[in-house]
């Protein structure tokens, strides 16, 4: 083997075309320019050969790096003249058309970003613009997305909200909870917007498949699934619900530090759970619950509220949410009795959480994720670039761009 077959090899180059020549570029950008040369008198389209007409201008595909130099192919494409008679570009092997890098090179970017998750580490990583990184995750996920077509096994479901631009912009996050992954997210939160998330993604504008739906008491969800899916059950989960009355203890919390200087620099105190706290932590807030402040008074409901989720006769589910929020409410908690008020508003998802057992733990475990590429990336300027990265990392995508052609 010789060496131009020898680097024709590594390249993954088809036989139709040879390396005529390297060159080492030393001056503004120092890299390796590798020419190519396409050497058959015709141009095989789907089994079919045509004619060679002529070659189009030269054009420069960005490669692996070669040692420490960046690596690029240069090449003049070939044109044919098609059974229409109209003049056409051949499609090359080793890279998608329009693009300005190779497959193979796409193809070790997207393996560098799902280890590193930093567009512009992965950028400086390969020599290249952040912008071409970018231009990789798009394709790949148009792609998989294209082959992977609508989605009509959806049963169980979590709908979210998701900050993003430094929290001035929500989007809709829709995730399998069976599969646990990402199916597709969509801009907004009204119910228009939801109502289009589901259809683009079923194509179907009633959902009869659903069986059950973890959400929050957003009412512009509610609203939504009882109309496209009134079949479905409506789960009102456990971590929203706790959400809620942790919110109510640091209200307490910071309503009563006026007077009790104990509560000072102790928010995580009241916060965490018994077992979280060191010793130190738990030490004062046996001395905030022996004097009976409210803040305490407030940590025991919910911690009473979460022994609710342990009980395994869900037929007791009824009387015990109801004996809860009637203790809870003689306590006299400004902010409890607001989060109980929201409880009885939305009684039939609260009572679905218990009975079911079921909650978006696994949403809540995909939104820390998307959590740390977005404080990694410090927001997203716009929707489609938070989407893209969403459904790069988290929509079990087959990303793998050799595997379409």
């Amino acid at each position: 083997m010789d060496f131009a077959d020898f680097v024709n090899d590594l390249l993954h180059i088809s036989d139709a075309f040879r390396v005529t020549r390297i060159e080492r570029d030393l001056e503004s950008q120092p890299c390796i320019r590798i020419y190519l040369e396409y050497h058959l008198s015709y141009c095989e389209i789907g089994g079919v050969r045509y004619s060679l007409y002529d070659y189009a201008p030269e054009r420069t595909w960005q490669h692996l790096c070669w040692f420490e130099y960046p690596c690029f192919i240069v090449c003049r494409i070939p044109r044919y003249i098609d059974s229409q008679g109209k003049v056409k570009v051949m499609e090359v092997s080793f890279a998608e058309k329009g693009k300005s890098y190779t497959r193979l090179f796409s193809v070790h970017v997207i393996e560098a970003l799902q280890q590193i998750k930093v567009q512009h580490a992965v950028a400086h990583l390969f020599r290249t613009s952040s912008y071409i990184v970018r231009s990789i995750m798009d394709s790949a996920v148009s792609r998989a997305l294209d082959t992977r077509g609508d989605i009509t096994d959806l049963v169980t479901v979590s709908l979210d909200e998701k900050a993003y631009d430094r929290g001035h912009q929500y989007a809709t996050i829709l995730v399998d909870s069976q599969k646990d992954y990402v199916v597709e997210m969509g801009e907004g939160r009204a119910e228009k917007d939801v109502k289009m998330l589901l259809f683009t993604t079923t194509s179907q504008e009633t959902q009869h498949q659903l069986k059950r739906v973890n959400i929050d008491m957003w009412k512009p969800y509610i609203n939504v699934i009882e109309e496209i899916a009134p079949q479905a059950q409506i789960v009102h989960d456990k971590f929203h619900l706790v959400k809620k009355l942790s919110e109510a203890i640091d209200k307490t919390r910071r309503r009563e530090v006026k007077n009790e200087p104990l509560l000072k620099k102790n928010r995580y105190t009241v916060l965490k759970n018994q077992n979280n706290r060191t010793l130190e932590q738990q030490l004062i807030f046996e001395q905030l619950d022996k004097v009976n402040l409210k803040t305490a008074q407030a940590w025991h409901v919910r911690e009473n509220f979460k022994s609710l989720f342990e009980i395994q006769d869900t037929s007791l589910a009824t009387e015990l949410l109801e004996q809860w929020m009637t203790q809870s409410l003689t306590k006299g908690l400004a902010f409890v009795n607001d989060v109980i008020k929201t409880i009885k508003n939305h009684l039939q998802g609260v009572l679905n959480a218990l009975t079911t057992h079921t909650d978006s733990g696994k949403h809540e475990n995909i939104n820390g994720r998307i959590q740390a590429v977005l404080a990694k990336a410090r927001g997203f300027i716009n929707f489609d670039r938070f989407r893209i990265n969403v459904l790069f990392y988290f929509g079990k995508l087959d990303l793998d761009p050799l595997k379409f052609y």
